[in-house]
């Protein structure tokens, strides 16, 4: 277990991209195979997801779609937020009596103040403050999740390591062996991008891992001599890098 004032400051890395605006940075990879480096500027996750709930009522000019579908979406994501919101007032009344704050920026932030004076005057121990991370790490994850949910894709060929074409998944689905989650950025870096084997668990992490997958699958299909592939690997990746 790493000590708490490491984590201390992974969690203030996570209150920090919860409740202020913040960079991330991502691989671009150009037409000719190189890759730069780009930094992203975002909102607060906390304000990004208010700013969703507020864009699918209609709250603000620019909310477009059918009533209908927008209030669909409203409830949705009203209540993933109203759900942190209550989180993190009870995070804020485990350290104070006063009375929270109107937003959940101030009262976590105000909650991690308190916090580590906790920590630091040792009233906390290490497996409180371990678990406090794992909270924190599972909220940004979910807003995260909400905001930008994964593209799935299934790749129809083989799977290059252990040559299943289909297996059953972990949810009991019977489905293409080779499955991608990717969440491709506005500047179509595969940063965010896994391939994995449902049979085999082989797996494929990235940009690289993408080429590599693309490698082995056009090396296995040379091998058997396929005369007719479904699709062809190069097919499949084109397609997934221009979503």
């Amino acid at each position: 277990m790493r000590l708490s004032n490491d984590t201390l400051g992974d969690i203030l890395a996570l209150v920090d991209r919860l409740t202020l605006p913040h960079k991330t940075a991502v691989l671009v990879e150009d037409d000719d195979g190189a890759e730069s480096k780009k930094w992203i500027e975002h909102e607060a996750l906390l304000v990004q997801l208010r700013n969703s709930v507020r864009s699918s009522t209609g709250a603000h000019p620019g909310a477009g779609g059918l009533a209908s579908e927008r209030n669909v979406i409203d409830s949705d994501a009203l209540e993933h937020y109203d759900a942190l919101v209550g989180q993190m007032q009870r995070l804020y009344a485990e350290v104070t009596d006063a009375r929270p704050f109107r937003h959940p920026e101030s009262n976590l932030r105000a909650w991690y103040v308190a916090f580590k004076r906790q920590v630091e005057s040792k009233k906390v121990g290490r497996e409180v403050v371990e678990t406090k991370y794992k909270r924190l790490n599972r909220m940004a994850a979910a807003i995260e999740s909400k905001l930008n949910p994964p593209t799935v894709l299934e790749i129809t060929a083989a799977c290059p390591r252990c040559g299943a074409t289909h297996a059953v998944g972990e949810s009991g689905v019977y489905r293409r062996a080779v499955v991608i989650e990717s969440r491709i950025t506005e500047y179509k870096s595969l940063n965010h991008t896994r391939a994995r084997c449902v049979a085999c668990l082989a797996t494929w992490m990235h940009s690289r891992g993408m080429r590599q997958l693309r490698y082995e699958i056009d090396q296995a299909e040379a091998g058997d001599n396929a005369s007719e592939v479904e699709y062809s690997a190069s097919a499949i990746f084109a397609t997934a890098s221009e979503v």
